[in-house]
């Protein structure tokens, strides 16, 4: 599997309403952020240092409930993806 080709999940979980500086409240990307991971363009790279600025940017509060979430989603997604 190439570099660009390597499955990154999305960070969305599923609770898409934006504040006032347009960062979503569920996932903490902004619009500009969330249209970069559906560019088909956009690399893993890209992606995976994306997820860490978004984790560094969350609230701690916040950040331990995301994480139980996106692991599980990450974990749904990858086992359809065995061959």
């Amino acid at each position: 599997m190439t570099e660009n080709k390597k499955i990154v999940v999305s960070p969305c979980i599923s609770i898409c309403q934006y504040d006032h500086e347009d960062t979503c409240i569920g996932c903490y990307r902004t619009k500009e952020e969330r249209l970069k991971w559906k560019d088909q363009d956009s690399t893993s790279q890209w992606k995976e240092e994306n997820l860490q600025a978004i984790k560094q940017r969350m609230p701690k509060a916040h950040l331990q409930s995301w994480n139980e979430t996106y692991n599980k989603k990450t974990i749904r997604i990858l086992s359809r993806e065995k061959p």
